[in-house]
C-alpha cells in the first residue's frame, strides 16, 4: 500500500468508510502507518481518536508491539454489553 495525499477542501470531513465510533459513541478515524523492511515499504492502518492519539498509539507500539500469531478467520460479533 502506498499513501498518496490529495488536496481536500475539508480535512475534518473524511469519507464514511474512514470514520467509526467506539462503545461510548466517540468518533474514531482511520490512520495509515508505513514502515521500511528489507528495502521495501510496507503499510498498515489503525483507528485512533485524533492525530495525537494516533502518534501516541505508534509510540506505544514501538515500546510493546508483539506478534500474536497468524490469523485464519474473522468472525463478526456484537460487542458485549455491560450488565
Amino acid at each position: 500500500m502506498n499513501v498518496v495525499s490529495f488536496p481536500r477542501q475539508r480535512h475534518d470531513d473524511p469519507d464514511r468508510a474512514f470514520v467509526s465510533t467506539d462503545a461510548d459513541e466517540r468518533r474514531l478515524y482511520r490512520f495509515a502507518l508505513q514502515y521500511e523492511m528489507d528495502g521495501k515499504s510496507w503499510a498498515t492502518d489503525i483507528w485512533a481518536y485524533s492525530s495525537n492519539d494516533a502518534e501516541d498509539r505508534v509510540a506505544a507500539m514501538r515500546r510493546s508491539l508483539t506478534m500474536c500469531g497468524q490469523l485464519y478467520a474473522e468472525v463478526a460479533a456484537d460487542a458485549p454489553t455491560p450488565l
